[in-house]
Formats: structure tokens, sequence, C-alpha cells
């Protein structure tokens, strides 16, 4: 019984596609993987390197899992004077690469229908939308880090033509899960939030800017017996594109309350948390070259009960291409979290990984590397580790701070 269960979101899309492909409708199938193996220095599994107190961790040679993303869709509906209603479904699915057959628990990511063109004047080229969706996330590639991220079921408008700028609302509803151990008064603690956004903002030759405004409307159930405080985002996006070959990106965001996150709810903040975050990114590729790559800098100060926290980031993904399909990458990062009344944290992590590709650009997948790792941290950072993580001194390194892991990787989407 439990691996039909499991099996049954795997049919759902199935079914989605059969009777897509009844209507005579075009399906759209679209997706993400990646996949590998590798060892560490001590023996055993790869080992993947990651700082307590850090959002987020540099991906290259440093992914323990298997992740996949399916996607079908399409057009529903057609009418007139450029109307139609799409509908977009995803699956996805995460192993622990221990074996050939391993059991997952599906989840399904999206699954929304979106009218375009509703109208005329400024809603020509609007859309309307209803269901689970991915809201315009906002990431830094090389970190997998989404800094800008409200996603979940909800609804909205966007694409509205103000002349100046587009406009778009959401209102999106999230409730809170506790995964690990589930309680009937769960999900009686719900957040709305309310997102507005006005983009396409000129501000130079090819520049352009992003207002987004997020309010978070506490709307707990009766009966919840632990509170979730109301809060807010505001977020500055500043995006250059031309600039060698590639764009620059620049975000300020501050949050209060259950919006001191990164544009989801917070669940576990309080009313009086705060957080300040600045974040960049470069992604090059200069004409004539033969280089692409990618860099990125995060500083976050956050005020909670508990104490202040900040966390700086800064790291590098050069690639040289020197064949058509092959290439060479190096990635190098550094973490460093600073908690009030505890020792700081420091990780530096270095990869090297030839690749072969299709194509020569930064972005060519399906990617295939090898991949050689090596981290090294600090004993505050070894101190704050979870047990048996790597960094931890009951993880495969033991009490030495420092260690290394190779591999091979498939990265892709299509």
């Amino acid at each position: 019984m439990t691996r039909i269960l499991k099996t049954l979101p795997v049919a759902a899309a199935l079914a989605l596609t059969a009777s897509l492909a009844q209507a005579a409708l075009p399906i759209d199938f679209g997706g993400y993987f990646r996949s590998g193996f590798g060892t560490s220095s001590e023996g055993g599994k790869e080992a993947c390197f990651g700082l307590a107190g850090a959002g987020s961790k540099y991906r290259l040679g440093n992914e323990c899992e298997t992740y996949g993303e399916l996607a079908f869709g399409g057009e529903a509906f057609k009418g007139e004077n450029g109307f139609n209603i799409r509908i977009n479904t995803r699956l996805a699915f995460v192993l622990q690469q221990n074996k050939d057959f391993e059991q997952y628990s599906p989840a399904w990511r999206e699954a929304n229908a979106i009218a375009e063109n509703i109208g005329t004047g400024a809603f020509s080229k609007a859309k309307a939308w209803v269901g689970k969706r991915f809201y315009d996330r906002q990431d830094v590639h090389i970190t997998d880090y989404y800094y800008w991220d409200n996603s979940g079921p909800g609804a909205g408008l966007e694409n509205i033509d103000l002349g100046g700028a587009k406009l778009a609302y959401a209102i999106v509803r999230n409730a809170y899960t506790n995964d690990a151990s589930p309680t009937a008064n769960d999900d009686k603690r719900t957040v709305l939030t309310h997102d507005i956004r006005f983009s396409e903002i000129k501000t130079n030759k090819d520049g352009a800017l992003t207002v987004g405004l997020e309010f978070m409307q506490k709307r707990d159930a009766a009966g919840a017996t632990v509170s979730t405080p109301s809060g807010n985002l505001v977020t500055l996006l500043h995006t250059q594109t031309g600039l060698f070959g590639g764009y620059n990106k620049i975000a300020l965001q501050h949050g209060t309350g259950s919006g001191a996150g990164t544009g989801g709810v917070n669940f576990g903040a309080n009313k009086d948390d705060k957080v300040t975050r600045i974040t960049e990114q470069i992604m090059f590729q200069p004409a004539g070259t033969k280089w692409s790559g990618m860099g990125t800098f995060v500083y976050e100060k956050a005020q909670t009960l508990t104490g202040d926290k900040t966390w700086m980031s800064a790291g590098v993904r050069p690639v040289y291409h020197f064949a058509d399909n092959m290439s060479i990458a190096t990635e190098l990062g550094f973490d460093q979290v600073k908690p009030d009344g505890q020792a700081t944290r420091n990780l530096t992590k270095l990869t090297i990984a030839p690749q072969l590709t299709a194509g020569n650009g930064f972005w060519s997948r399906p990617a295939l590397r090898a991949f050689y790792t090596y981290a090294k941290w600090n004993d505050g950072a070894q101190a704050a580790a979870s047990a048996g993580s790597s960094l931890s001194n009951t993880g495969v390194f033991g009490a030495t701070t420092n260690g290394s892991t190779v591999g091979f990787q498939v990265e892709t989407w299509w």
C-alpha cells in the first residue's frame, strides 16, 4: 500500500499528459535534474560542506543528492484576441544516492492555471493566475540561493502596463507544517502574503529597477497553539544587462516579523525580528574570449530575540572553454557567520571540475562533470555544526578541520 501511495503523484502526472493528448492540445514537457556519486578522502560517500547559519552553500562539487523536477503543461484553451489559458504542473523528487532502487516522497511544487492577454489597454498583455506556483523567484545560480521567493498556493494579476512600469499583485497563503513532528494544530497557523511589484522601471541604458512590497497578514485559526506574527519585506532589485556579455543584479532587502526572511513566510520569527540583506551577482561571458562565469556577494544582518547574527558570503565560478564542448570550471567560495556571544564561523571551499557540455556557454547543459573539492573550516564552524555532518567532530573527518571529496555529476535542464 505504501508503494502504491508513493506512485500516485506520478500516475496523476501521466493522467494529465494523457488528458491533454486526448484533447489534441500541444503538451509542454520540461524539467531539471542533477545526479552523481563520489567518495570522501576518509572513505564512504561523498561529503558536502555547508556552514551552520549561512543561507546557502557553493554548489559545484558540493551536492550530495539526486534532485529532479518534471514539468508538464500546455495550452488548455485558445480564444480570440490572443486570450488563452495555460495549465502548468511540476513534480519534484529527492533521492539520497545510496543504491539503485530508493523509496522517495514526491512533491507537487506547482499546479496552476494562467490566463494570458486578459483585457484591453493596460490589461492587453496582462495575466491572471490561480494555483500553486513558483512566483517570480530570484536566485544566485552558483549557490542555489533564493533570496526572493514568495512561492506557494495563491492567485494574482501580473504584467499590467502602467506606461513607465509593469504592475503585479499576488496573494499567497502559506500554512505552517512540522514535517518532523506533525500535530493536529500545524495548519492552523496561516499567513496571507500580499505581494505588490513594480518592474521594468527604466533607470539607465540597459538598466531596470524592480520594487517589491510584501505584507504578511496573520490569519491563525481558532485553536492554534502558537502564534505567527505579521510582517513585511521591502525589496529593491536592479538589473543591468549587456555587461561583459552577461548581467549584474543587486538586491537590497529589509524585512520585519514574519517577513524577516527571503520572501516567503518565516513561521519561526517573532514580531520584533528584523533582517537587512544585500545580494549581488554578476554573470559574464565576454565576446571573443573563451571565458564565462559568475560571481556573488551576500551580506546579511539578522536581529532576533536570541541575539544578532551577520552572514557574509563571497565566491566566484570562472569557466574556461578550451573546446566547443569541453571546459574546466573552478569555484572558490567563502562563508562567514558571526553570531552574538559565539565564536565566528568560517568555511572556504574550492572545487575544480572538468566538464563535457552541450555548447560552450556558461548556461550550456547537459553538463557531465568530474570534480575534486577541498574545504577548510575553523573551530567555531566545527562547534556549531550539527552532529554527524561533514564539519562536525562526529562527522567523517572527525576532529580535523579540513577534508576533500572526489566524484562525478550530471546537471541538466530542458
